[in-house]
């Protein structure tokens, strides 16, 4: 596991992981991708890359706001508060609608979809 990582980076660590020593990893990710997740309520943001098998997170201490996501070099982002992202696919997909979410890539939410899956 990855002590440095706490709250929901460590969550989401923790599916990669489970993916990976199951070797579904790469089954589930076969191209190599960087999204970003921010919790708008608990910045920073924080990249998820995954190529070949493994995978990295990284905090992003300098993303802090929605806004700073558009100018950032990725595959796919998605910026929300917890809230929403408890309520699953159903508050996520009204949050689109209602512009409280912001997303880019729906690849984003299969990757959050797998993730949670193993968990």
């Amino acid at each position: 596991m990855c002590p440095q990582l706490e709250g929901f980076p460590a969550i989401v660590y923790s599916g990669l992981w489970a993916l990976k020593i199951y070797r579904k990893l790469s089954k589930s990710f076969p191209k190599p991708m960087k999204i970003i997740i921010l919790l708008t309520d608990t910045p920073p943001a924080f990249s998820v890359n995954i190529e070949k098998g493994d995978f990295k997170i990284e905090i992003l201490n300098n993303l802090n706001n929605p806004q700073d996501l558009e100018d950032t070099k990725c595959d796919g982002y998605i910026a929300l508060p917890t809230e929403i992202l408890y309520e699953g696919i159903e508050g996520i997909r009204k949050g689109i609608g209602e512009e409280t979410v912001k997303l880019k890539n729906f690849e984003t939410l299969a990757l959050l979809g797998k993730i949670f899956g193993s968990v």
